[in-house]
């Protein structure tokens, strides 16, 4: 490890009339040594400590430091200059306290880090060694870790969204777009001092690059105390360390998300948000509060990440479609004014030929805020579908709605609870005579009670069905008159149904 004249001049922590600073080559140093005063030589990468000194009579090779007490002879090296009533051993104790300090911290943080500690714990020694907040996020602005103050009367609405959300919102994202903001900042090799209005407090950015591909930032935070050029030294150091961190850990994926994609994941979850702050991230993504959405999950049976993120491309062809990757599914959010639904399972029909899958697609319903309700009904229904209808490839909410509430039951005899005694007495019957009772009221009832096309679906005469429509009576006396007894009815055809086709407990 090698720190500079400006980082010891910091760390020392003197009064500013007490210590100043020439450092017209802003070298770095790996060791102190006292200086002799038969010293032939300043070697390089060595910090010399003297006082006293009235003349220059030694070599000194470049990349070689000086720190002397009241002297003000000026040497061909960088140099720091003490007034303050310390003595010589005194402050190469000092020095060599806070270079074994700094080394400690960095042996710290590399054990972590080769031990796969969590992001989080990496975050709170990398806190320790700059001295201020931290923030580590990915490169789509999502959170890896944070520590720092929960609350400080000086910190912007975006630390605390970074904070309480995990991520910048979108909106904010979008300013930094278009003020170019986002591009100057994401341009540097090095630490930068940032002043931003989006910010307020200014703080230093890291770029986390891998093979030229930006992976991520690392942000200092001047919340505890000013950004130095001190720090701007400290991130650049610990900044090898946490491109480690980040290769290290199993949970970090390369693939930049979306901007938007944190707050739709969140919405998507049903998380609690202030309405206000979900009109300013719809503005951003130009779309309407009150409009109507339809959500379409592709979940490929073979999980990948790149044909995952090929998929979202795709699906980004469509005009205002909002993709995500979650939970090795890709979601997309769809506005209706851009795709008709017809059109929408058209073309979800051509893109289902070369994928190996299933495709879930919702109701459309009006209201932003209810696409949470419309994610369960997609992911409901590849789940009725895969095990109802595994051949089928797109499986629209609709035709699954009416045995969804069924989900809801853990054991067969619970399900079978709710089962209508009449139609549990015609199909025993059936199953002993060989009849198509069961079949022949459904029928019927599923035709809204209309003889002539109840007959045409049974391919029989309208007279065979009047009279298997007395022999059932015969068995258990419905009332076909009363809507609720036939809603019932009909909800058993549907718990048989299921229970017929999925994988459920005895």
């Amino acid at each position: 490890m090698e720190i500079s004249l400006q980082l010891i001049m910091e760390k020392l922590n003197l009064k500013e009339h007490e210590i100043s600073l020439s450092s017209p080559y802003q070298s770095t140093f790996s060791d102190v040594r006292l200086l002799d005063i038969n010293q032939n030589c300043l070697e390089s990468n060595y910090l010399y400590i003297g006082e006293n000194i009235d003349d220059c009579s030694f070599i000194i090779e470049p990349g070689s430091g000086l720190c002397l007490i009241n002297t003000s002879i000026q040497f061909d090296c960088d140099t720091l200059y003490i007034t303050a009533n310390i003595t010589l051993i005194d402050l190469f104790n000092k020095i060599l306290y806070l270079i074994a300090e700094l080394r400690s911290q960095f042996a710290d943080l590399t054990k972590a880090i080769l031990q796969k500690k969590e992001l989080q714990q990496i975050v709170e020694i990398l806190s320790v060694i700059c001295g201020n907040p931290v923030y580590l996020v990915d490169s789509s602005f999502k959170v890896l870790g944070i520590y720092g103050p929960e609350i400080m009367s000086e910190m912007s609405a975006t630390w605390r969204h970074l904070l309480k959300d995990g991520y910048i919102p979108y909106n904010v994202v979008m300013n930094l777009i278009e003020s170019n903001e986002l591009q100057t900042m994401e341009s540097g090799y090095c630490a930068d001092l940032i002043v931003s209005k989006y910010f307020y407090t200014p703080f230093i950015n890291y770029n986390i690059r891998y093979k030229g591909k930006l992976q991520g930032h690392f942000f200092v935070v001047g919340m505890f105390k000013t950004i130095t050029p001190g720090d701007i030294e400290l991130t650049n150091m610990a900044a090898p360390y946490i491109l480690n961190a980040l290769r290290l850990d199993s949970s970090f994926q390369e693939t930049r998300g979306r901007y938007y994609e944190h707050f739709i994941i969140d919405m998507i979850n049903g998380k609690s948000m202030d309405l206000q702050h979900i009109k300013n991230q719809l503005n951003a993504l130009h779309l309407d509060l009150d409009g109507f959405y339809t959500v379409v999950v592709i979940k490929p049976n073979t999980p990948d990440e790149l044909f995952n993120e090929q998929i979202a491309r795709h699906m980004e062809s469509f005009n205002s479609s909002k993709p995500v990757q979650y939970n090795n599914t890709i979601i997309t959010l769809f506005p209706s004014h851009s795709q008709s639904h017809t059109i929408l399972l058209e073309s979800l029909q051509l893109f289902s030929e070369n994928l190996d899958g299933f495709i879930g697609v919702s109701d459309t319903i009006q209201g932003f805020i209810h696409i949470h309700l419309l994610y369960t009904q997609a992911t409901t229904a590849i789940l009725l579908g895969n095990q109802i209808d595994p051949t089928k490839k797109i499986l629209c909410y609709p035709v699954y709605a009416v045995i969804h509430p069924f989900l809801t039951f853990s054991t067969k005899p619970e399900l079978e609870s709710l089962c209508h005694p009449g139609v549990q007495k015609l199909k025993h019957h059936d199953e002993l005579q060989q009849t198509n009772f069961v079949q022949t009221l459904e029928t019927f009832l599923r035709n809204e009670r209309h003889s002539q096309m109840t007959a045409s679906a049974l391919h029989i005469h309208r007279n065979t069905l009047s009279y298997r429509l007395e022999k059932l009576n015969d068995l258990y006396p419905f009332n076909l008159d009363d809507h609720k007894e036939r809603e019932r009815i009909l909800m058993t055809l549907n718990i048989y149904y299921f229970l017929e086709k999925a994988a459920f407990k005895s």
